[in-house]
């Protein structure tokens, strides 16, 4: 009894969604708000329709014909797209697995992730559902992102919530300033000491007639011996863009995403499409891999491959020097690369041409000289 007390203690059970004090500094920012920040918006939907739109290669027909039409509801593309995005917010992400009687998979039937918890008190861990009640582990589709227990992810929203919310309070301070319209605060001095109520009616005043968008630009009129001192710097003074370049940077490194994905300027060099586009797969490839272990896990599949070529895809200039290159190299013939290009062979281009340049050598010439075993090898000019 004791050591069970002390295991329901340590380890459970888990839950995705996290109560806190609330700050009364700060805005409010957890995995149920953040998409309304742009630059987490822009880099969770990036990831997550990157995933559900990459061609997926299944080992195994019944995971693959289930991966393909998940569910009556639900296609497949939404539905990678769906448990991606709660993957990368909440930390978690679920499915509940039909089955029929026999054991053949039927579908997947998506969970809200605050409606799923794991209880690991038993010998035996399982999931408790608000819609299908308790569920045994080998019945839940579930994603993980990287999480201490290893049973549990942790939401990257949650752990790197300061940064995010030091971003939000950069939003509330551009919305005030502009509502106010970009006007620094002030202090309105006189010659002689107000008293509370005239201080109040010059207030009510300059409020009324220059606070706000609509007001601005309006002449400040005031009587004789009053000054306008201006106590606090304007918007442009204050650094936000500095500032919130930062906070994009940060939302870049909590993604894995490279800066110039998610903002035009980016503040350093950077070098071609095709290497910005590899740092990019890098940061999908452990969030393939996560649905590739429970494919396998779960779903009784051999394997899973993932094609990254379009996103890899070089320009149009660099594919076609590297093409020329394995033509000259004798690597491809050029109705390999007319396939590669989507193009219909033509007649002739199927043997493989090698330039002069890389021939065998002996001679006085680039072009060499004839050093095969047998006249009509490639070797031969």
């Amino acid at each position: 009894m004791f050591r069970d007390a002390v295991r329901r203690w340590l380890v459970g059970p888990f839950a995705s969604t996290v109560f806190e004090a609330e700050d009364r500094v700060l805005p409010s920012v957890n995995a149920a708000n953040a998409l309304r920040w742009t630059p987490v918006y822009r880099a969770v939907t990036l990831i997550a329709s990157d995933i559900a739109r990459l061609e997926m290669t299944i080992d195994g027909s019944q995971a693959a014909s289930l991966m393909e039409n998940p569910s009556t509801v639900m296609g497949s593309f939404d539905l990678r797209r769906s448990m991606t995005m709660q993957l990368l917010m909440y930390g978690n992400a679920f499915a509940a697995i039909n089955r029929t009687r026999g054991g053949e998979l039927l579908e997947l039937l998506p969970l809200d992730p605050d409606s799923v918890s794991l209880d690991v008190t038993k010998d035996r861990p399982f999931y408790k559902t608000r819609q299908y009640g308790d569920l045994q582990m080998e019945d839940v589709f579930h994603l993980r992102a990287p999480g201490t227990s290893g049973l549990w992810g942790d939401s990257p929203i949650h752990l790197c919530r300061t940064s995010l919310q030091i971003m939000a309070a950069q939003e509330q301070m551009a919305l005030e300033a502009y509502r106010n319209g970009g006007n620094p605060k002030i202090a309105i001095t006189g010659p002689q000491k107000f008293v509370p109520e005239q201080a109040q009616k010059i207030e009510d005043y300059y409020m009324k007639r220059h606070a706000g968008s609509v007001n601005a630009g309006r002449p400040l009129v005031l009587l004789e011996g009053m000054k306008v001192e201006r106590i606090s710097s304007t918007i442009d003074d204050t650094g936000l863009d500095a500032a919130r370049r930062h906070s994009v940077a940060d939302v870049c490194r909590i993604f894995g995403v490279p800066s110039s994905y998610l903002s035009e300027d980016t503040g350093s060099a950077y070098g071609t499409m095709e290497w910005l586009s590899r740092m990019y797969v890098q940061a999908l490839e452990p969030w393939c891999a996560t649905w590739s272990s429970e494919i396998r896990s779960k779903l009784g599949a051999r394997s899973v491959a993932w094609d990254t070529d379009d996103i890899v895809r070089p320009g149009l200039a660099e594919t076609m020097a590297a093409y020329r290159t394995a033509v000259e190299a004798g690597l491809m013939t050029r109705n390999e690369v007319r396939e590669e290009l989507d193009l219909e062979p033509l007649p002739g281009l199927d043997v493989p041409t090698l330039a002069l340049n890389l021939g065998a050598g002996g001679g006085a010439s680039n072009a060499g000289s004839d050093t095969s075993a047998e006249a009509g090898t490639p070797n031969d000019f």
